[in-house]
């Protein structure tokens, strides 16, 4: 158990200075890169953002009664795919309409309310999709109360559409961090590698199994980049829970404080820190190449 511990951590006794520095640079870069990840898992991309600026009006009959009205919004909301359902009776519809249209009551004639009330739903960022829409839509049409429902049918493919590359764009965007992280890992590794060569020469020569030794490597590199992953993750988890405090309105754009301490979001998190483990294992066992002896690669 001993030896195997210190082949684990054999970088840091060789080349200590460096690893360290090294490890600090990577924590640098990890903080950035574990922000963007759970303000993008917590955001769904560019999804909350467009749900938030999207709703379904369901526009009812004169003749609904606030306590129906009431009992139909409270239906609405519980459908899978509705955020909330908020009924507006028809003073309510009236005055939204004159703020939005000031001196319209001027106008002979306007004097009376024509407005009917009306339900409006919003839809959850994490199924704002076109089933998800079709199923709320389903749900309102064959409604007697409702007289008739707005929910810009014909724009909804382009607005999908746009929402299909943004958050292609997004998600292939920190894809690409991810990936020049690794190979600025790899390299790193390499050129450890390639420092340490001789002491590395030597033990091979002196008994120990190569693959033993590159594994053990891999392995102490993994529990450093789970504790560098877990510090760096955790930081960045303040920080945003912080920022969504302080600036009330990138909850519309990424999500709630709430959500953010949510165990799906834990669950995202601790995957992030076991794939980083796993990314600096990796970089470790190709960094090994450049150090073996030339007659056995």
């Amino acid at each position: 158990m001993k030896e195997s511990l210190s082949l684990a951590w054999v970088d840091w006794r060789l080349a200590g200075r460096t690893a360290a520095v090294q490890s600090l640079g990577r924590f640098v870069v990890l903080l950035p890169l574990a922000f963007a990840f759970l303000a993008l898992f917590l955001s769904g991309g560019i999804a909350r953002y467009l749900s938030s600026q999207y709703a379904v009006t369901a526009m009812l009959r004169q003749s609904a009664s606030p306590e129906e009205a009431i009992g139909l919004a409270k239906k609405i909301a519980a459908l899978p795919s509705v955020r909330s359902a908020d009924y507006r009776d028809s003073a309510s519809s009236w005055k939204e309409f004159l703020l939005a249209y000031p001196g319209v009551e001027s106008i002979p004639g306007a004097a009376d309310n024509p407005l009917p009330g009306y339900i409006e739903i919003r839809m959850r960022h994490d199924r704002f999709t076109p089933p998800g829409v079709e199923a709320v839509l389903s749900a309102l049409k064959p409604v007697e109360l409702v007289d008739k429902v707005l929910a810009g049918e014909e724009s909804l493919p382009r607005l999908f559409k746009v929402k299909r590359a943004l958050n292609v764009l997004s998600l292939g965007g920190f894809g690409l961090l991810v990936a020049l992280f690794f190979v600025t890992c790899r390299l790193q590794d390499r050129l450890r590698g390639i420092s340490m060569s001789g002491d590395i020469g030597f033990l091979l020569q002196h008994g120990v199994p190569e693959r033993r030794m590159a594994a053990s490597r891999a392995a102490g590199a993994a529990a450093a980049g789970f504790v560098l992953a877990a510090v760096a993750t955790a930081s960045a988890a303040a920080a945003l829970h912080f920022l969504l405090g302080r600036y009330p309105f990138l909850e519309g754009v990424i999500g709630t404080q709430e959500e953010l301490l949510s165990l799906p979001v834990g669950a995202a998190a601790g995957l992030f820190v076991l794939m980083s483990a796993l990314l600096f294992a990796a970089a470790s066992l190709l960094g090994w190449a450049p150090v073996r002896p030339a007659g056995e690669r």
